[in-house]
């Protein structure tokens, strides 16, 4: 998650806020400034966005081409029904694809028609003439069985001879019967594979229409798609290949935010750490959640490169499905550890310009302090200086 060069300028610049009280609680009477004891805690601003842990894609169908276009889809963050289209992809060359389709497969079933007339034809001739050669065969046997007693013997043997030539005929024509019953069986055969190979090639193509509207697997919200080429969201018009995802549908149950942590503030937040996130949307509104994963690389700002940011989830001890929305942009604190009883001094009375910083007294002197963790009014004194001390303001700081 890329945030712009000026959020993530105004996150390095931002200090630590401490929960230790306002400016006026170091004031004494007459706005005098005062080290006191208190409570201190450290926090850490940081911008983020939300994010669904949750989602399900909607991906561009895998079909003959690798490109298509995106003919129509619903507005970004529209809410459907189970059911309802989503997305329609550009199907015209498709319905092209599936008329000649039809085409092939009517002249396959033509072919496989005329086929089996012939087939059945030219069986029946076929068929007709074994018929004839059997015929011809009984014909042939009582002429030859006649005795010699009663006929020539040239007759005799001339029958005979008759005889066996009628056997020989019907033998061929038997084969050539079952000779041509297998190859007209073989060839009825491809014919009704390419029928079937047509029927086919129309049912894929009917499919790859009807899977080029992407419909929604459940009720909720629809979000269009990132374009990683363009670095913008999907729309209408826009090409898609194969396997893209065009749109995502998130569970708004399951929230999160994605965070950014300048590499300034490398080491400051850790998983585990509390967090205070607050909607922009919803500023009176506060989520409490923690700290689940801090990357261990920075990545480049995208418009900046010289800004470097860690990424940071975070996760919401509760989401609020009717307000949380993806993309939307968040406020979080993340909450150091406290310190119960802390010496604290005023901002206003310390010139952190020094090396080291000291600390401005009443008395028109100055002291040097070793300073602890620093919020936007107040830093923590470790060591250099007493409770109730009276402090005065840096020259333009105010009292």
């Amino acid at each position: 998650m890329l945030r712009s060069a000026l959020s993530l300028l105004l996150l390095a610049a931002l200090p630590w806020l401490g929960c230790a009280g306002s400016p006026a609680e170091g004031e004494g009477r007459g706005g005098e400034l005062t080290a006191r004891r208190g409570p201190f805690r450290e926090r850490l601003l940081l911008t983020g966005e939300l994010a669904a842990l949750r989602a399900e894609s909607l991906n561009t169908p895998r079909t003959e081409t690798w490109q298509i276009k995106i003919r129509w889809m619903v507005e970004d963050g529209t809410f459907v029904k189970a059911g309802d289209p989503v997305v329609e992809f550009d199907n015209s060359t498709f319905a092209s694809a599936l008329e000649e389709k039809r085409l092939a497969e009517s002249d396959a079933v033509n072919q496989l028609l005329r086929q089996e007339a012939e087939s059945k034809s030219s069986r029946a001739e076929k068929e007709f003439a074994v018929e004839q050669s059997r015929s011809a065969l009984e014909k042939a046997r009582i002429a030859a069985a006649v005795s010699t007693d009663i006929l020539p013997l040239r007759e005799y043997q001339e029958r005979q001879l008759a005889l066996r030539r009628a056997e020989v005929d019907l033998a061929r024509e038997q084969e050539a019967l079952a000779t041509y019953l297998k190859s007209s069986a073989a060839d009825l055969a491809v014919q009704r594979i390419s029928v079937e190979r047509a029927r086919r090639q129309i049912a894929e193509a009917q499919g790859s229409i009807s899977s080029l509207i992407l419909r929604a697997p459940r009720d909720g919200m629809v979000l269009a798609g990132e374009n990683p080429f363009e670095g913008n969201k999907v729309q209408e018009g826009d090409s898609a290949w194969a396997g893209m995802t065009v749109a995502t549908m998130p569970d708004l149950s399951s929230m999160i935010v994605e965070a950014d942590l300048s590499d300034v503030d490398d080491g400051r937040v850790l998983p585990g750490m509390r967090v205070v996130c607050t909607l922009d949307a919803y500023p009176a509104r506060r989520y409490p959640g923690r700290v689940i994963d801090v990357s261990a690389v920075a990545q480049e700002a995208g418009r900046s490169p010289l800004l470097r940011y860690f990424p940071v989830r975070i996760a919401l001890d509760r989401s609020d499905p009717q307000r949380m929305r993806p993309g939307m942009s968040v406020r979080v604190e993340a909450l150091g550890p406290e310190i119960k009883d802390a010496l604290l001094v005023p901002r206003a009375a310390l010139d952190l310009g020094s090396r080291p910083p000291r600390v401005l007294l009443a008395s028109g002197g100055s002291a040097p302090v070793r300073l602890g963790p620093c919020a936007a009014t107040e830093c923590v004194v470790e060591e250099g200086l007493e409770p109730g001390t009276r402090l005065r303001p840096r020259e333009g700081a105010g009292g």
